[in-house]
């Protein structure tokens, strides 16, 4: 193929490419849903220290049945959560999930804790961005009590996901690659004949094909590893705060 196709196929690949980029910002099709919207907790009091400023509430629902509160330590560096347990458990799995200023889900986070003798969960570690938060017990010693907090991500969704990356992955790289082309052949050092050589040659025909095979390796890792978004982490650390 002459230069001019090779160039036209490189435009339509760029448009191509931020047409990729600007549906996948846009539809966001990893994101997780949620069941329940922001529920306002009460405030049982707010504790000034040198270093933090902790916020005790009280849960609701059928949570106050096994977790009665929770603080949320606030510091100039960090924030996290603690909840205070009912009673002892062999296991307790629950949602924490955090909500931004205009009470939008930022995350949400399932948190299993096995064993528990005390009364008082591990330390949740909360983003700086959270500015409210919510506890929902999920399931207690197997009682499943909220089991559809968080709606998955259907197959769909996510193979759509898949295809539209590995698309402007296949894109990006066939744009770049005609760029270096054009960048030597427009050198002084190797001339516009060598740039003409090589897109007629083999190997470039070769390196498209590997670009494509990136492209689609991509989008296998993608709907094998990337079953449910990262929005829920287990969290671990030692416990720091006594309730009172």
């Amino acid at each position: 193929m002459s230069m001019l196709i090779w160039r036209i196929l490189c435009l339509i690949s760029a448009v191509f490419f931020v047409a990729g980029v600007i549906v996948l910002l846009v539809t966001n099709l990893t994101k997780n849903k949620y069941y329940r919207n922001y529920h306002e907790d009460e405030l049982l009091k707010k504790e000034k220290s040198i270093n933090s400023v902790n916020s005790i509430y009280l849960t609701s629902g059928e949570t106050k049945k096994f977790i009665k509160k929770y603080v949320v330590c606030k510091s100039a560096y960090e924030k996290y959560l603690v909840c205070n347990f009912a009673q002892a458990f062999n296991e307790i799995k629950f949602y924490v999930a955090q909500f931004s200023r205009r009470r939008k889900v930022i995350s949400v986070l399932e948190v299993t804790q096995r064993d528990v003798t005390g009364n008082s969960s591990k330390i949740i570690a909360l983003r700086k961005s959270c500015a409210h938060v919510n506890v929902v017990v999920s399931s207690v010693d197997g009682l499943v009590i909220n089991q559809n907090y968080i709606r998955p991500i259907s197959m769909v969704r996510l193979r759509l996901y898949a295809f539209l990356k590995s698309f402007v992955i296949f894109t990006a790289l066939f744009v770049l690659r005609h760029v270096i082309i054009e960048v030597i052949g427009g050198s002084y050092i190797y001339g516009k004949d060598v740039a003409i050589q090589y897109l007629n040659n083999s190997l470039n025909y070769i390196a498209v094909g590997a670009s494509f095979a990136l492209a689609a390796l991509g989008y296998l890792i993608t709907v094998l590893c990337y079953r449910r978004k990262n929005g829920k982490a287990l969290n671990g650390g030692a416990l720091e705060y006594e309730f009172v």
